[in-house]
């Protein structure tokens, strides 16, 4: 089985933030990563440093590796600042700047497992309301 990578950053102001997938070196815009040989090991992005990593179904995993998926565009749209790496085994990694928001990613992911895609996009607005309200509360 050939080896499958997904990555995508995303949450810029207002939806407005660069938006990169690359998945199995299909796409033509990889965000500047060089497209290298898996066997020489010249393919290998090194470790992931900082934010946590959760499981989720395989399904869900999945899903999310879709280039149109609800909840990762709804998130990128909210405007809130994160990275995401996922896996084909169900692995997940995500990193924000603000703990707040990565675990308003997480629930995002999780919950949208359950949900239709307009559920999923009031759930993703109100958590991100909900989280940017707090955040200005403590500041």
């Amino acid at each position: 089985m050939d080896p499958e990578v997904s990555c995508k950053v995303g949450g810029g102001a207002g939806g407005s933030g660069i938006t990169t997938f690359n998945e199995g070196g299909v796409d033509e815009d990889d965000g500047g990563a060089s497209r290298k040989d898996w066997l020489t090991n010249e393919g290998t992005y090194g470790p992931l440093h900082g934010g946590t990593s959760f499981r989720v179904s395989l399904g869900l995993a999945r899903e999310l590796l879709n280039a149109k998926n609800v909840v990762l565009s709804a998130l990128d749209q909210s405007g809130i600042p994160f990275e995401i790496a996922i896996g084909v085994n169900g692995m997940i990694w995500v990193n924000s700047p603000e703990p707040e928001y990565t675990i308003t990613v997480l629930n995002a992911i999780q919950n949208s497992e359950v949900m239709s895609s307009e559920q999923v996009r009031g759930m993703v607005k109100m958590m991100v309301k909900n989280v940017k309200k707090k955040m200005e509360e403590y500041s």
